[in-house]
């Protein structure tokens, strides 16, 4: 796909030189809908950081989905709200879940679905509340947490799938990015482009283009229409995440509000499989209140 901003796209949404039929023409949503902050044991991306980035960079609406908790995304949108740029971005509260089967993404949730159901289980207490599934980097061999397989083929064939990243700007190889869109088009499922940043370099490096949505339902009907416009990282963005994990250590150490716990962090399935399920306990977590998610900080 071609490699464009939102700002650009929206510049090409208008007639050049002619009169714009404003009954004709309809919002867009330039959204991303997977990314992390520091709610994240591998990501240190404060909230305002995020917000700003995200707006300086075209994005309408974003969707924070943190590892294994739905209180990031919580506390970006209350930013938000505090900041008072909810006009300007809409914050779709999602979760990045270490299910026993790999990753699976929930999206307009409005609680934490603890890990450790099965890829199946997940999906459907993903629906119950109302959000739509998103199956994240289905193919990149270099992630031990990516979903397998059979439980991805019995998703598909259950039509429990919404949509499916075809485009992830951190996977390493092309070819396994055209791998997950030649599923998403053999079973029929819209795909998306994801940034799945975890750092600032990362926000809004893949998005979509489609009709402005507010819920889950508007967004499902919107997809058939979307565009996705995608850019890979470099491998070295990697190396973001692991000095995250060991910033957030050491922050731990100096008892300042940090994300270590690891149930906040992207888990193999195998480690998945042997644990209880769980939600993280609130200690588990950064504090919401924490001075330093509010400065420049990641």
């Amino acid at each position: 796909m071609t490699v464009a901003t939102p700002a650009a796209i929206d510049a090409r949404s208008r007639v050049e030189g002619k009169p714009i039929v404003r009954a004709r023409r309809r919002a867009l949503a330039f959204a991303d809908f997977h990314a992390h902050t520091r709610f994240s044991r591998d990501s240190i991306l404060s909230e305002d950081k995020f917000i700003r980035l995200a707006i300086e960079r075209g994005l309408t609406h974003v969707a924070v989905t943190n590892h294994n908790n739905v209180e990031g995304a919580i506390a970006v949108r209350d930013r938000a709200l505090a900041l008072g740029v909810e006009e300007k971005l809409t914050v779709v509260l999602g979760e990045e879940v270490s299910t026993s089967d790999g990753e699976v993404v929930g999206l307009f949730l409005e609680r934490t679905i603890p890990r450790g159901l099965t890829a199946d289980e997940t999906a459907d207490e993903i629906h119950a509340q109302g959000g739509l599934v998103s199956v994240p980097h289905p193919f990149d061999p270099f992630r031990p947490s990516h979903i397998r397989p059979l439980p991805l083929e019995k998703l598909a064939a259950a039509g429990k799938i919404d949509m499916i990243e075809v485009f992830n700007s951190r996977v390493t190889f092309s070819r396994h990015n055209e791998q997950a869109a030649e599923f998403a088009a053999r079973h029929a499922i819209p795909g998306i482009a994801c940034s799945d940043s975890h750092s600032g370099f990362e926000v809004a490096m893949s998005f979509n283009a489609l009709p402005a949505f507010s819920t889950a339902g508007e967004l499902r009907d919107g997809l058939a229409e979307n565009e996705w416009h995608g850019s890979r990282s470099t491998v070295l963005i990697h190396l973001t995440t692991r000095w995250a994990v060991w910033s957030n250590i050491v922050r731990g150490w100096l008892g300042r509000g940090t994300a270590t716990a690891p149930v906040l962090g992207p888990e193999p399935t195998r480690q998945v499989e042997k644990e209880p399920v769980q939600a993280p306990a609130p200690s588990e977590l950064p504090n919401p209140d924490d001075p330093e998610a509010s400065d420049d900080r990641g």
